[in-house]
């Protein structure tokens, strides 16, 4: 699975691996986005739908990373990252951090808070999760994280979802599959 949205199929994917990227898009999934601090403090953040429970003891979570994304060195080196779960009203955040930007941060500034761990997470998110590496697992094209919980809280609304290459609220995405 891609650990970003991404609405247009990539230039060079052989026609299986269309087909298959289609046939996983058909698995409706909650958007989050993954922040962490990289050299020098500058703030990452990327939208994905690759995120997991793993574990209630201890408390893990993961996500997945495409090593070829810009901000991979950056992920896969930091010993930490806070996971916000996107509502319904964050769709034009969850589309502007699934683009590259110098700073992707500055234009949601309003919407950004620091968590306990001093990274960034979404103000108003469903829950939030903030995590310490646990371990990181290199498989094919990507790189599992699974982060141990030191930090969550969440709150009720809408959810925020991807499915078959839409995104957008459970009403939003009920005609495409009624």
């Amino acid at each position: 699975m891609y650990s970003w949205i991404s609405l247009d199929t990539p230039a060079g994917l052989a026609p299986d691996a269309r087909a298959l990227r289609a046939a996983l898009g058909r698995y409706a999934t909650g958007v989050c986005l993954v922040t962490t601090l990289g050299p020098g403090g500058k703030r990452e953040g990327m939208t994905i739908n690759s995120f997991a429970s793993v574990s209630l003891n201890p408390p893990l979570v993961l996500w997945s990373i495409s090593n070829q994304a810009r901000s991979a060195e950056v992920f896969l080196g930091a010993g930490r990252f806070n996971i916000s779960v996107l509502g319904a009203a964050h769709k034009e955040l969850a589309l502007h951090f699934a683009k590259p930007a110098e700073d992707k941060f500055e234009r949601y500034a309003d919407d950004i808070v620091t968590g306990h761990n001093g990274l960034p997470r979404v103000r108003g998110a469903l829950a939030a999760y903030e995590c310490s590496v646990y371990s990181r697992h290199a498989e094919g094209d990507h790189t599992v994280l699974i982060g141990r919980v030191e930090h969550f809280e969440g709150e009720e609304s809408a959810p925020l979802l991807f499915h078959a290459g839409k995104l957008g609220s459970l009403a939003d995405l009920l005609p495409a599959i009624a």
